[in-house]
């Protein structure tokens, strides 16, 4: 060992000398030192959503009503995105270098996936920058400080780390104006690691998405989760061979706040967004990094969206750009960040469903099929009694079953009856339920003298009227509505001049048990997009079941749906038939005239009717 240390000794005048003049000269010619290029990170701060109602910077809790398949294409160009006073304060290389490490990046955003079931979202996005330039940095007095730093590349292309997302919304309410989603994404290490392309490690990030649509104000969105990355760093952040000098990343707190509104009924939209990130890590690789000048990057972008017109693709491509700048000049914060956007989606049908098959029973042999154990006549493979002998009395006399036991003689068995020593009237209201009827819509007025004694209403000194509810008529499987439900314009809001004939529909539904589901369907009429009005009509019978909810309906007995323009009752070529059009039709698609509970009386109509919604 000493033999070595001695030899070492007597060539170190020389190695020195050597090498001084060796870096030297290389520092003057070439400004960067000829040494292997070393791992950096993914310097791209924004992170392009990629579905359909996503923005340029902001992921939304929102997905179509039928699965789709989406698709989109983004092109970005990001201005001075690193500068060197990210990397290091060391002052002679601040003054030795240009100001900016990677003065360009060109880079495009693909992005695909699938949205199911109305609440999940599947999607990958492949950022690639194609197209990069900087200036390496100049660290004139490296030899004699000791200092250590990071070699790279400032040339592209530079490949990224490809993000899959997984997004499910957990929570909406029923006129969808409010939402709130889970996301997690993992980003796989297919970037290039020595020009800033990706982190060279998997990492994940996970976040929760909020979304809020006041009325007649734009729609707001928020975003907050953490972005787990692999700790890097550039130069020696953490001062571990010198004076605390460069950039460390690693652990980050990303946000994003947005704000959208639509325009000429959906065929346009323009938003804003303000977003950015900090550090939250602080070890030996990184360095602090907590809301620390070089690791805290903001931005805010203003965007605009359209429906392209391209008619014999459909109405389902849209287009859309952005622009914005730097708030602080963290890492990855460009001068000017400007990104385009193409894309479409596709609704997934079952064109060929698979039908199960159909499994006949065979009769095992003639001697089965004529066996009558109980003797009446009446093989047992027809013989609804088997073991009990058939009476051949009424109300059927070739069943294979006695007559069931009907203490008050009304022709209604005692297990079906309500009032088994209580004749049923057979006066053509509930004459199923075996019990005599006095006021069967129970609004106080006896059916004797009742015009409608199966419909809630109020007294009327007109026979024909009394009794009658003044808005609604029952027809067989509809509620007809004399008086259409009335909804702010362009809105959901239901018009307190509606509620009382709601009211009557709450009535009806509370009296008559039997009910046990209705629909509520929504409809438009030919003015505006198709889309736009779907939307609407949906919105406007989840409001109106939202207002029978409200009101002391069972929600399990309510559904909606809006059809949009789709199912006209007039033309829609005068104002009088797009009137007609613009409506909500009430549907019963599902009644019981079996054993039910006793109702409850209906509440009155409201005396105030704009406290009552």
């Amino acid at each position: 060992m000493r033999r070595v240390d001695g030899r070492r000794a007597g060539v170190a005048p020389r190695v020195k000398s050597a090498l001084f003049a060796l870096l030297c000269g290389g520092t003057l010619l070439a400004g960067a030192p000829a040494a292997a290029q070393q791992p950096t990170f993914h310097l791209d701060r924004l992170e392009v959503p990629g579905a359909p109602n996503d923005g340029v910077a902001v992921f939304r809790p929102v997905t179509k009503e039928h699965a789709i398949v989406y698709a989109q294409l983004g092109l970005g160009l990001a201005i001075n995105p690193l500068r060197m006073t990210n990397i290091t304060n060391y002052a002679p290389a601040l003054q030795s270098s240009a100001t900016n490490v990677i003065s360009e990046q060109f880079t495009t955003y693909m992005s695909a996936g699938f949205e199911l079931l109305d609440r999940l979202t599947l999607g990958t996005t492949f950022p690639v920058a194609w197209a990069e330039s900087g200036n390496v940095p100049v660290f004139p007095a490296q030899a004699f400080s000791g200092a250590t730093y990071t070699n790279f590349s400032v040339g592209g292309p530079a490949a990224g780390d490809i993000r899959l997302d997984a997004r499910y919304v957990v929570w909406r309410n029923l006129d969808r104006s409010q939402a709130v989603g889970l996301q997690l994404s993992g980003f796989a290490p297919t970037g290039t690691t020595t020009n800033f392309g990706g982190d060279g490690s998997a990492s994940a990030l996970l976040m929760v998405s909020g979304e809020w649509t006041p009325a007649h104000l734009p729609t707001f969105v928020v975003n907050t989760g953490v972005d787990f990355r692999h700790d890097n760093s550039i130069n020696d952040p953490n001062g571990n061979e010198g004076p605390r000098d460069g950039l460390g990343v690693g652990d980050e707190w990303r946000w994003a706040l947005a704000a959208f509104l639509p325009l000429a009924q959906g065929k346009f939209r323009v938003g804003a967004t303000i977003f950015g990130q900090t550090g939250l890590t602080s070890d030996k690789v990184t360095g602090p990094t907590f809301f620390t000048k070089q690791n805290t990057p903001i931005e805010w972008n203003l965007e605009g969206r359209m429906k392209l017109p391209i008619v014999t693709l459909g109405d389902h491509w849209f287009a859309g750009a952005s622009g914005g700048t730097l708030i602080l000049p963290g890492y990855g914060a460009p001068d000017l960040r400007i990104v385009a956007l193409i894309g479409s989606y596709w609704q997934i049908e079952d064109t060929n469903p698979h039908s199960p098959e159909v499994h006949d029973k065979v009769r095992e042999s003639i001697h089965e099929s004529l066996k009558d154990t109980d003797g009446d006549g009446i093989p047992d493979d027809i013989d609804a009694c088997p073991t009990e002998p058939e009476d051949h009395k009424d109300p059927d006399p070739n069943d294979g079953c006695p007559s069931p036991p009907d203490r008050d003689g009304d022709g209604i068995p005692d297990k079906f009856d309500k009032c088994p020593d209580q004749p049923e009237d057979k006066d053509g209201i509930e004459d199923q339920d075996g019990c005599p009827e006095d006021d069967a819509d129970q609004d106080g007025i006896p059916d004797t003298k009742d015009a409608c004694p199966r419909e809630p209403g109020q007294p009327d000194p007109d026979p024909k009227k009394n009794g009658c509810p003044r808005f609604i008529k029952l027809e067989g499987s509809s509620v007809r509505v004399l008086q259409q439900v009335h909804f702010q314009t362009g809105s959901a809001t239901i018009l307190p001049d509606s509620f009382p004939m709601l009211q009557e529909i709450a009535n009806l539904l509370k009296v008559t048990p039997s009910i046990k589901k209705m629909r509520i369907e929504g409809h438009t009429d030919s003015h505006g997009a198709a889309e736009y009005n779907l939307d609407l009509s949906k919105r406007r019978a989840a409001s109106v079941m939202a207002w029978l909810v409200q009101h002391d309906v069972a929600q399990a007995r309510l559904e909606s749906q809006g059809y949009g323009l789709t199912k006209p009752i007039e033309t829609n070529d005068t104002e009088e038939g797009r009137l007609a059009n613009r409506r909500v039709e009430f549907k019963i698609t599902a009644e019981d005239n079996g054993d039910t509970p006793a109702p409850k009386p209906p509440a009155e109509t409201p005396k105030d009717p704009a406290n009552a919604d």
